[in-house]
């Protein structure tokens, strides 16, 4: 590998730029190991006071007025397409520096039987500083989408940029389809006019062939620098398969995903030509079925650490996948290893009820561990990562890292890791709420609070849910959440897309007086960087960040890596492209992101766009 050393000494301002958005490593010198033989991180860092609020609700102030419906108001079908709900795309769509909403819409009942169903309209809210948004739906052409596909119920979002011409598109997912949205200039001979999206879903190759898209997932597979397709497929519903079901023996409700058939997922291989080719017969998927494949969440990273893109997909009642990259140039390959991995089940030998998904790295190893948000009656599973010499295993750690605490009543979607109050140990979110409107049982509940899990230097996880703020204290139907830095001031905010309430937005306060170093990866000639990963290194501590693709639960967060450093203000920065370059960075200044393009110096970012 070549490896590029940049003592920095002088720093260039520029505007910020966005590409397509892990691997295995060493542990740092401050891991031990204990009698079990397993990484123990000896590290202490004195915690804030916990109670603390770390996010602040500031949905008025951020001027987002949009809600997800699913129709249930409109007709009483209890059918299962109204239990999915809606996602969150994060993307900086005008290249601004500032990271921008899009938001899936949902659908309706119409006709005289109100069995027409109806798509409702997303909407894409730019981002204008300080936490405020403009409506831009009708000025991008993002509106277009439900009048032009009038039966397209929506439900996920994607953000990737497919073509590599340095901006990024979105891909929107429901039953019966998919649209793929091109960023184009509003006018190619004045590209300083703006931005808008234009549907090029039939010229792009994704016209047919979905039943019943719900998450997506970005990624390079075979090594070619544009980004593929995983593309997860629900059940087979349809209106000639739509039974009732009684929890209590007498309510109707919506039926559970036991009562229908999975569907197969698919991959498709970017062509390099503006479009995709659907290779999911040949590249080595498992088929759908009963009890099989009933995908609702998929993230892609590096496992292994060759730098290729692996996928793990969270499945509803069935064994959860995880495929290892084995692709060649021009051919995608992908070998099926969930069970033999210890990924397909919890710590009981079940399969559950999954939903949401993120990988992270919350034990500083070096290497990613996977986060599961599950059903009621189930626990939310963390998958350490216990691989060695090339032999992949994963140990479900949810109850050793107090995670159980928790319970087993809440039903988990919108998922991810973050740094929320910046000590340098990633954190846990997860937004709940029921699938079916009346919950059997004296302690089930349709709406149901967020949780945050505050990592304790790595061992265990601390129940925070107190920390969230106004928004943690009351109940809410949650589905789809979006991570980002909205005003680039180091903290996580989260852009929440429950079921017919209002999207929220929570502006992450946590960590005051804390440092923190943000990273914007840009590979050459805009190659996706699923794969590459950056390791913060200091005082012979290591953080690892890596480069994904999907993850949360139909949601798409912002591919920025953010590194929380406590009381340190120096470090080296280590970054290992897909390419295999890797390159170190010394003398970075904190509290500030550094634009990474591959192969060149780091640039930091101009925060004066940000709060």
């Amino acid at each position: 590998m070549l490896r590029v050393i940049y003592p920095l000494n002088l720093i260039f301002l520029v505007s910020a730029m966005i590409g397509c958005g892990g691997s295995s490593q060493p542990a740092g010198k401050n891991a031990a190991k204990t009698g079990e033989g397993k990484l123990a991180i000896q590290e202490v860092v004195k915690p804030l006071e916990w109670k603390q609020p770390l996010f602040e609700d500031v949905t008025g102030q951020s001027r987002i007025a949009f809600t997800y419906r699913n129709g249930e108001t409109t007709a009483n079908h209890f059918s299962i397409l109204e239990s999915l709900g809606g996602g969150v795309g994060v993307i900086d769509f005008d290249r601004d520096g500032l990271m921008d909403v899009f938001l899936a819409g949902g659908g309706e009942f119409g006709g005289p039987d109100k069995k027409t169903i109806q798509g409702l309209p997303c909407a894409l809210y730019k981002n204008t500083g300080n936490c405020v948004f403009l409506d831009v739906t009708a000025k991008t052409g993002v509106g277009q989408l439900g009048r032009e596909k009038p039966w397209f119920y929506n439900h996920g979002v994607a953000v990737g940029d497919y073509d590599r011409d340095g901006w990024p598109d979105i891909l929107v997912t429901g039953w019966g389809a998919v649209a793929l949205l091109k960023n184009v200039a509003v006018n190619p001979m004045a590209p300083g006019e703006g931005r808008r999206f234009e549907e090029v879903t039939i010229q792009a190759g994704l016209g047919q062939g979905f039943e019943w898209a719900t998450s997506v997932a970005f990624g390079d597979l075979d090594g070619d620098g544009f980004p593929d397709l995983y593309v997860c497929q629900y059940v087979d519903w349809s209106w000639r398969k739509h039974p009732l079901c009684y929890y209590d023996g007498k309510t109707p409700d919506v039926c559970p995903p036991k009562n229908f058939e999975g569907l197969a997922h698919k991959v498709f291989r970017n062509n390099t030509r503006g479009g995709f080719e659907d290779v999911s017969r040949e590249c080595g998927l498992k088929g759908g079925g009963p009890g099989q494949s009933k995908g609702l969440g998929v993230v892609m990273v590096d496992v292994d650490g060759n730098r290729k893109a692996d996928i793990y997909v969270a499945n509803d009642t069935t064994d959860n996948f995880f495929y290892l990259n084995q692709s060649v140039p021009g051919k995608i390959r992908l070998e099926e290893r969930g069970l033999v991995s210890g990924l397909a089940r919890d710590d009981r030998g079940n399969a559950n009820g999954s939903m949401g998904v993120d990988a992270g790295d919350p034990q500083r190893t070096g290497k990613a561990a996977f986060w599961v948000t599950n059903y009621e009656n189930e626990l939310p599973m963390l998958y350490r990562n216990d691989s060695v010499q090339g032999r992949l295993l994963f140990t479900p750690f949810s109850t050793a890292a107090g995670i159980g605490a928790l319970g087993q009543k809440y039903v988990g979607w919108g998922t991810g890791f973050l740094d929320a109050d910046l000590d340098g140990w990633e954190d846990l979110f997860v937004t709940n709420g029921h699938a079916v409107r009346h919950p059997a049982g004296n302690s089930a509940k349709r709406l149901q609070r967020p949780v945050l899990l505050m990592n304790q230097n790595g061992q265990k996880f601390r129940d925070a849910g107190d920390q969230i703020g106004a928004y943690g204290e009351d109940d809410h139907l949650g589905r789809g959440v979006g991570f980002a830095d909205l005003d680039n001031d180091g903290r996580m905010d989260l852009v929440l897309n429950p079921l017919n309430e209002p999207v929220t937005v929570l502006r992450g306060v946590g960590g005051k007086d804390r440092h923190w170093l943000g990273v914007h990866l840009v590979a050459k000639d805009n190659s996706c960087i699923v794969g590459a990963k950056s390791v913060w290194e200091s005082a012979g501590k290591r953080q690892t960040r890596f480069a994904k693709g999907g993850g949360s639960y139909a949601s798409s967060g912002d591919r920025r890596m953010v590194f929380g450093l406590g009381q340190e203000t120096a470090g080296t920065l280590l970054v290992t492209w897909a390419s295999g370059l890797e390159q170190s960075f010394e003398n970075l200044l904190v509290d500030r992101y550094y634009r990474i393009l591959e192969g060149f110096p780091a640039v930091a970012v101009d925060q004066a766009q940000g709060r």
